[in-house]
């Protein structure tokens, strides 16, 4: 339990100060904003899980198999360049359809295209800590890291009232993090874990997982697309300050879950051991889970006052959409097990369940953002039950029974406080 929640401070840290810096850009603006710097930030997420993903779930086997070094030393040189003219060209076209009104605010949200070079150079580091269990080192240089680039993007945001704040933020914190821990793991004298090679190449699992990781973020974004297309920035920035205090920690949580997981059942053989091991391990995040979701009432009953009556309707959302802190935790971890038992190609079906669902989600949320919450809940758990069928013998079906439990619960709540 102690690992998983040095893993979660680890992986909350630098949600929490983009949702902090979020909400302060919210104060000081409009809903428009807001949208258009999620409208980047999504850009920025879709490049950096394609490329981060697939060579974070092999890091491991990099580590500690023939050859791995040489795949991962070639990465570290091509996808920084790769993410960087990618996003800019990217925002180069919002520049050209009018998302972003002028050079200026081009110039202030550059520096986001930063960011995912920063996290593959920094990502063979990051790997080598957590094999070795070095969690409560991972959340201390997270920590510092997040403090440097909330000193910095924090400082510019109050001054100017402009997108450069928010951008710097993203791209120092994840610099600042990279480098941190390059200078760790260069003094690193634990003994990296044992791991049996996968019956698939490195490569090959870098490619699966890569594509995985860009149909989930569909997945995940779904909505927010569908949204800055048919309804616009307003709506789109009143969703995502909702979904920043609603969403953070249980995200936080179910990334720092895969971690714990991907590890815990590294030396498991038998679908059994890894069933137990994993039961073992969501059953104890699925209580951290309702801490989460404890977090994000509190934190919208606190910020309603403070960012008035615009932002309203966005607190309102907070107790709904945080119920999803339950299914995604385990979503998460269920791309793991697919990886481990070999059928990582099986990865891509649960995700385009949940794209199909986005579109509903964002039709609804243009009338009715509690229910749009709702379907958001009931789409991480379609998403879960179709991996959890494919995962086969090996499946937790434990935590699936329990967090539908405490959602159904936690909705049921939440409903017959708003009625």
């Amino acid at each position: 339990m102690l690992n998983q929640i040095k893993s979660l401070i680890e992986r909350a840290i630098p949600r929490m100060s983009s949702a902090i810096v979020i909400l302060t850009l919210a104060a000081f603006t409009s809903p428009h904003y807001v949208g258009i710097y999620n409208v980047v930030t999504l850009l920025y997420t879709a490049i950096q899980v394609t490329i981060d993903s697939g060579a974070r779930f092999a890091v491991i086997r990099v580590l500690t198999e023939p050859g791995g070094m040489k795949i991962m030393n070639r990465y570290r040189v091509i996808m920084p360049v790769l993410a960087f003219v990618i996003l800019t060209g990217l925002m180069l076209f919002l520049l050209h359809n009018g998302t972003l009104e002028n050079w200026g605010e081009f110039f202030q949200v550059l520096p986001v295209a930063l960011a995912p070079g920063f996290g593959a150079l920094g990502l063979l580091y990051v790997g080598t800590l957590q094999a070795t269990n070095q969690w409560g080192t991972l959340a201390r240089m997270q920590l510092r890291a997040s403090l440097v680039g909330l000193l910095v993007g924090g400082t510019i945001l109050v001054l100017t009232h402009s997108l450069l704040g928010p951008a710097l933020q993203l791209a120092v914190t994840e610099g600042m993090f990279a480098l941190l821990c390059w200078r760790r793991a260069r003094r690193n004298t634990q003994p990296l874990p044992h791991s049996t090679p996968g019956e698939r190449s490195i490569l090959s699992d870098m490619g699966t997982m890569s594509g995985y990781a860009l149909v989930s973020w569909f997945q995940g974004q779904a909505e927010r697309l569908f949204m800055a297309v048919f309804a616009g920035t307003a709506v789109l920035g009143t969703y995502t300050a909702g979904s920043a205090v609603g969403r953070a920690p249980g995200d936080a949580l179910a990334a720092s879950t895969a971690n714990v997981v991907r590890v815990g059942i590294a030396d498991k053989e038998t679908p059994e051991e890894i069933r137990s091991a994993s039961d073992h391990l969501l059953l104890r995040a699925l209580m951290l889970a309702f801490a989460c979701v404890l977090i994000a009432l509190t934190a919208s009953v606190v910020l309603t006052p403070l960012l008035g009556g615009d932002w309203k309707p966005a607190m309102s959302m907070v107790p709904f959409i945080a119920m999803v802190s339950f299914p995604v935790v385990l979503s998460w971890a269920a791309s793991v097990l697919l990886v481990r038992t070999g059928a990582a190609w099986k990865t891509f079906v649960g995700p385009v369940i949940g794209v199909v669902f986005g579109a509903l989600i964002a039709w609804v949320a243009s009338f009715d953002l509690h229910l749009a919450a709702t379907l958001l809940v009931i789409r991480e758990f379609a998403v879960v039950l179709v991996a959890y069928v494919l995962v086969g013998r090996s499946a937790p079906w434990r935590s699936f029974l329990v967090a539908a439990v405490l959602s159904t619960i936690g909705l049921a709540g939440c409903w017959l406080l708003v009625a």
